[in-house]
């Protein structure tokens, strides 16, 4: 596994970068069983999400991914629905609420 993972590593620093979503996109089909190592090895620009609960807009990562859903820091749901999806302990979602405000006021 490792020959082919440092393979598909090495053809994505030798593609454009410009094209890294399509590229990893055609990699993934070619070595399926690679997915969730090449996802989390291969940076991709960041996408912007809009949270359906609360209509405020997030940042898709790795950090609130599970499976194929994203979990929006401001309602704490997974879109697409995800109902066995991982989320953060009673403290840590206090916590993450109050620095989603304070960073607020940096926005706005």
């Amino acid at each position: 596994m490792t020959d082919r993972f440092d393979v598909s590593l090495d053809l994505m620093r030798r593609l454009p970068p410009e094209d890294v979503e399509e590229n990893l996109a055609g990699l993934l089909q070619l070595v399926p069983d690679l997915a969730d190592d090449l996802l989390s090895a291969v940076d991709q620009p960041l996408k912007i999400k809009r949270c359906p609960a609360s209509g405020r807009d997030f940042l898709l990562c790795d950090y609130n991914r599970d499976e194929d859903s994203y979990r929006s820091p401001w309602s704490n749901e997974y879109d697409p629905p995800l109902p066995d999806g991982a989320g953060p302990s009673p403290g840590l979602r206090k916590l993450e609420v109050s620095a989603n405000e304070a960073f607020n006021v940096y926005r706005e």
